[in-house]
C-alpha cells in the first residue's frame, strides 16, 4: 500500500518536530511525509521544512485546517496516486506500531476509515503523578523538549485488534483510504479555522455507510491542543460558537442529534450568494476561497 502521512502545522515547531521524529522512530511501512505550514508568519517552521527536505506548502495566509487538510487531499490523490493517506496532529507523538497498524488492518480488510485511540497529557498526569512535573499550570504547558514523559505509561502491544467500529480521532491519528474520499470528498471549510469540522466529516461518512474500525493497538499521545494553549492564533471560542451552530444547521441538531440524513435536508442552502450544495459528497473546491473570506468577517 502506498501510503502518504500528512501533518497540518500552525507554529509551535518543537511540537512539530516531536510528532515527525515519532513517525521516524516507529513506522517501519514504506510511506511519504508531506506537511502544510498554515500560519504564514511562521518563519521558524519554514526554514526547517526546508532544512530537511520535506515536501510542503506554505500558506500565505490562515485559510484554516478544513482547507489545509484538503490540500494534503490534493497531493494524495489529485497530483499523485497514493492509496492511503494518515493524518496526524502536529501535538501528536506516535506510539510504537501505531501507524503500522493503521496501515496492516487498511492492507488487510475492507475497512476505509481505520482508527487508532487517544492517550492524552491530562490522562497521563492522572495515571502517572511523576509526570505532572513536566506539565505546567491548568493548561499543561509543555517545555522539556529534550524529556520524553509520554514514555512514563507507554502502553502499547505489537498485538493487532480491531475494536469497535471507528471514526473517530479524524485528525489526530488515522488513516482514510481514497474510498473515503470517492464517497464523501473533501472537508467543509465553512468550519472555519476548526472545530466542528471533524464532526462534520463523520457525520457524512457515517450517513455514506463508510466501513470503519478502530485498531486497540494504534495508541497516540497527545498533548491537548496546543495550537490554543501555547500558540497564537488557530481558532477562537466566537469560532468554536459559529461552527457549532451551522454544524445544528446544517444537519437539524447537535453532534449526536442531528435529525437530517442529508445536509440542510436535502435542500441547497444559500450563504451569502454562495449555493452550498446538500450533499454528503464536496468534490468541488471552487467556492472554498470565497467561503473562508465570509467567515473569516464574521468571526472579527
Amino acid at each position: 500500500m502506498k501510503t502518504l502521512i500528512g501533518m497540518v502545522t500552525f507554529g509551535n515547531l518543537p511540537f512539530s518536530q516531536l510528532t515527525v521524529r515519532s513517525i521516524e522512530e516507529t513506522v517501519k511501512s514504506p510511506y511519504e511525509l508531506f506537511v502544510v505550514a498554515g500560519k504564514p508568519s511562521d518563519n521558524a517552521t519554514k526554514a526547517w521544512l526546508k532544512a530537511t527536505s520535506i515536501p510542503h506548502i506554505v500558506h500565505d495566509r490562515n485559510y484554516g485546517l478544513p482547507y489545509s487538510i484538503n490540500d494534503i487531499y490534493d497531493y494524495a490523490w489529485k497530483e499523485n496516486d497514493f492509496d492511503a493517506i494518515v493524518i496526524i496532529g502536529n501535538d501528536v507523538i506516535a506510539y510504537p506500531y501505531a501507524i503500522d497498524s493503521l496501515i496492516t488492518i487498511a492492507e488487510t480488510t475492507d475497512n476505509e476509515w481505520v482508527c487508532s485511540r487517544e492517550y492524552d497529557a491530562r490522562a497521563l498526569c492522572r495515571d502517572v503523578p511523576e509526570a505532572r512535573e513536566y506539565f505546567h499550570g491548568d493548561k499543561l504547558k509543555f517545555k522539556d523538549f529534550d524529556k520524553r514523559p509520554w514514555e512514563l505509561n507507554m502502553r502499547v502491544s505489537p498485538e493487532i485488534a480491531i475494536g469497535e467500529a471507528g471514526l473517530s480521532d479524524v485528525h489526530n491519528l488515522a488513516l482514510f483510504k481514497k474510498g473515503v474520499f470517492d464517497r464523501i470528498g473533501y472537508i467543509d471549510v465553512n468550519f472555519y479555522p476548526a472545530y466542528y469540522e471533524d464532526n462534520d466529516y463523520v457525520r457524512r461518512a457515517i450517513n455514506a455507510e463508510t466501513p470503519s474500525c478502530t485498531v486497540n493497538n494504534a495508541v497516540y499521545f497527545h498533548f491537548w491542543s496546543r495550537t490554543i494553549h501555547q500558540e497564537t492564533g488557530g481558532s477562537t471560542h466566537r469560532y468554536f460558537q459559529m461552527n457549532r451552530n451551522f454544524y445544528i444547521l446544517k444537519w437539524g441538531g447537535d453532534f449526536g442529534k442531528e435529525r437530517f440524513t442529508l445536509p440542510f435536508d436535502g435542500n441547497p442552502y444559500n450563504f451569502g450568494g454562495i449555493e452550498l450544495p446538500p450533499a454528503l459528497k464536496l468534490d468541488s473546491r471552487d467556492d472554498e476561497l470565497a467561503i473562508i473570506k465570509q467567515w473569516r468577517s464574521k468571526g472579527v
